[in-house]
């Protein structure tokens, strides 16, 4: 008698279970490419879908193991069908007739990668603005980096008569030990040799030693004040917090105290906060009082906020911000007084708080051309241009004058996300979410170098103000330190346990801040921990560095989190 229609699905599916098993004992021999593209290309050939919700690539590669281990089964059973046995051959000969006959569709694709795999580089021309933004950076390049390198000179010869002077302090300390008569004479000699003064060169030199030795005299007082390890105590402990925003604040930036003399001392010591409510908010360095908030700056978070100070002849040290969103546009900003009149009509009873606001955020330009979110935003030292980073693989350069875009620069594979500015404004460093750090040259828009070293994303980068290092940092919790003069790493850092959305170097210290709950700070000359904060309930999401005008003890440092707080350490 024939089996029942009952009794034939349930030998189909024990037939389905045996061989699901025997195909899953096969596809641990199975060879199969380990590069993304190689695997689509397989399995497009096996006309499979090339990834299924909530898949990596190593689920897809077992997936695609085990259809081939399937599929050979069958052809061994001689249960394939025809159309199937030109699928049922081994990864190679899918992967060389996915080159030789490629699927109806694709034609236009493999081209375009085929064009992309031509080792020859491609330019495109400038424009005028660009050129002269280009001869701009050039100039302004050229003497701060002729600056920087003197003093570097300078302070590297200094170190040189130190060791020197040293060294004969120490031969006649030896030949004070041989011959006791002579003590005194030897003393003297030691001390007419360190403050020797020929009104040339040596009075120069002279110079140089004592600013050597401040500055060493300084960090060793500053480590010790961080590490709480000095005779009079010390340490970094939290000095003041607030509640910043309704959402949590992602972006913080400082302003730096200005020695020119100013009508309105309240443009110094300022922190600007950016949030996920899109707003913007001033607050004073030392009070944290309110200063000013511009509500809906953007339509939707803002994931950077950069401040800049700017010298012109109508403004005095003229605050200027930029800040970025994933609403696909970046926005400048002038801070300027309040309107003294608008202040006086507030009638609001409940909002108090804006009667003390007395500055505004007026915006001055709109950047919009980036296809997709923005992430970070930069001002060039110079103040006159901003870059950004954006999910569509570009990084762009702003006029700040005219607000139009510069420089619409590839290179990047992965969504690219951080972006740093050299203090002499003649590199850019960008970052990628596939682990690659570019360093471009402004001047002629050519890539110099890459860095390959973190495990995955890379959210931030900051250039060291000694011109030659470069720290990263991103999901896997390192710090690296680049050196660019010998393009390689200096070293790596495990220095916090979460990923590092923000670094920021300033004199004899790098800060770090994570989704750890804790900020950092580093010692540049070791790249040891000189201090952590701990105070914020949550992700710690920026941070920066208060400079008060004073050198050493005056600064204090600026975090921001998921709580929606900004704290004063």
């Amino acid at each position: 008698l024939p089996l029942s229609h009952t009794s034939l699905l349930e030998q189909s599916r024990h037939e389905a279970i045996l061989l699901d098993l025997e195909a899953r004992k096969r596809s641990h021999d199975v060879v199969v490419p380990t590069l993304a593209n190689e695997v689509a290309q397989a399995l497009r050939r096996l006309q499979l879908p090339i990834r299924l919700f909530g898949e990596n690539l190593a689920d897809v590669r077992d997936r695609l193991r085990f259809s081939l281990a399937k599929m050979e089964i069958l052809k061994e059973r001689g249960g394939i069908t025809a159309t199937m046995e030109g699928d049922a051959m081994t990864i190679e000969e899918i992967l060389q007739a996915q080159q030789d006959t490629p699927a109806e569709g694709e034609v236009a694709e493999q081209q375009q990668a085929s064009q992309s795999q031509r080792e020859e580089t491609q330019y495109t021309h400038a424009s005028a603005e660009l050129i002269a933004a280009r001869r701009i950076i050039a100039q302004y390049s050229f003497e701060k980096s002729r600056v920087r390198l003197s003093g570097e000179k300078r302070r590297r010869d200094a170190y040189q008569k130190i060791c020197s002077l040293q060294q004969g302090a120490e031969g006649d300390n030896k030949e004070q030990s041989n011959n006791n008569n002579n003590n005194e004479s030897n003393k003297a000699t030691v001390m007419v040799t360190d403050t020797e003064d020929n009104n040339g060169n040596d009075n120069d030199n002279d110079v140089d030693i004592n600013a050597y030795r401040e500055q060493e005299a300084y960090c060793k007082e500053l480590y010790n004040t961080l590490r709480n390890t000095s005779n009079g105590g010390g340490g970094v402990s939290l000095e003041g917090s607030q509640y910043g925003d309704g959402r949590p604040l992602s972006a913080i930036t400082t302003t730096s105290k200005t020695t020119a003399a100013t009508s309105n001392n309240h443009y110094d010591n300022l922190i600007a906060t950016g949030g996920w409510s899109g707003s913007i908010k001033l607050w004073h360095g030392e009070s944290l009082d309110l200063l000013c908030t511009v509500p809906m700056a953007h339509e939707d978070r803002i994931m950077g906020i950069d401040a800049t100070t700017v010298n012109s002849n109508n403004d005095n040290n003229r605050i200027m911000l930029a800040t970025s969103s994933i609403d696909l546009t970046a926005k400048l900003w002038k801070v300027t007084d309040a309107d003294v009149a608008m202040i006086a009509n507030d009638d609001d009873d409940d909002d108090n708080i804006n009667n003390t606001e007395t500055l505004q955020c007026h915006e001055i330009a709109h950047l919009k051309g980036h296809k997709a979110r923005l992430c970070k935003v930069k001002w060039h030292p110079t103040g006159r241009y901003v870059g950004t980073t954006s999910f569509d693989h570009t990084w762009r350069l702003w006029d700040v004058e005219t607000g139009t875009q510069l420089l619409l620069q590839d290179g990047h594979w992965k969504e690219t996300y951080g972006i740093g500015m050299h203090g002499d404004g003649s590199l850019c460093s960008t970052t990628d979410f596939g682990g690659v750090v570019q360093v471009w040259d402004l001047r002629s828009g050519k890539s110099i170098c890459n860095f390959l070293g973190h495990a995955k994303r890379v959210l931030c980068t900051e250039f060291s103000p000694n011109g030659f290092q470069l720290a990263t940092a991103g999901d896997d919790g390192t710090l690296k330190v680049w050196d660019l003069r010998r393009r390689k790493q200096l070293c790596s850092v495990p220095a916090h346990s979460k990923l590092i959305p923000q670094l920021k170097f300033q004199d004899e210290y790098l800060t770090s801040c994570s989704f750890d709950g804790t900020g950092k700070v580093w010692s540049t000359r070791d790249w040891k921990n000189l201090a952590t904060f701990r105070g914020h309930e949550g992700k710690v999401m920026g941070m920066d560095v208060l400079d008060r005008g004073v050198k050493g003890a005056s600064r204090s440092f600026v975090t921001c989190g998921y709580d929606k707080t900004l704290k004063i350490w």
